[in-house]
């Protein structure tokens, strides 16, 4: 009973993942593309997004660690925890351990790279704007210039972002099915 709970968390968990992330690519951050005037407006509703989004990915992340430590404990069976590389498992589980880290690097970069990068553009953007002797100026047309690229840059490394869920998915599907991941290598 407590694996199948497990199991049906660990897969919420990994909805709640992903499926924001997939909101975010495909459709919230294009809508925020036809606020072009505002730039206190779209950073505003960006922010709250942001915010939201980084607290289902947290609780999310750490959900899916537990809930996976306590299936690797209690419905992997004892011989593939012994030697998992003699198994299919192992190779599948090492792929996705290392798939996982990759993703929280990935999510860190996002997170300071672009993110502050971003958030002091738009500062300045905002501060230039609220100038009124910089209002027509080159000055808020080359700063809104690069918030625009630093945006896109973030946009496109988010590909990267969600790919890698996919696949951290995908090997957990394989894994799921004992068929697959606790076939005996033939060494």
């Amino acid at each position: 009973m407590m694996g199948a709970i497990s199991i049906a968390i660990h897969v919420t968990a990994a909805a709640t993942l992903i499926g924001p992330q997939i909101l975010m690519f495909f459709a919230v951050i294009p809508a925020t593309w036809i606020i072009e005037d505002d730039e206190k407006l779209k950073r505003a509703i960006t922010r709250v997004i942001a915010a939201r989004f980084g607290m289902l990915a947290g609780i999310s992340l750490v959900t899916l660690l537990v809930t996976g430590l306590f299936q690797y404990y209690t419905t992997v069976p004892e011989s593939v925890r012994a030697a998992p590389e003699d198994y299919l498992f192992g190779t599948i589980f090492s792929l996705k351990m290392l798939m996982f880290t990759i993703l929280l690097i990935l999510i860190y970069i996002h997170m300071f790279r672009y993110g502050r990068r971003i958030s002091a553009l738009s500062d300045q953007v905002i501060a230039a704007e609220e100038d009124p002797f910089s209002k027509r100026s080159d000055e808020v047309k080359e700063l809104r210039s690069e918030l625009e690229r630093a945006r896109q840059k973030s946009f496109g490394f988010s590909i990267f972002i969600l790919g890698t869920s996919l696949i951290i998915l995908w090997l957990g599907v394989v894994l799921g099915e004992p068929t697959v991941a606790w076939t005996k290598l033939g060494l």
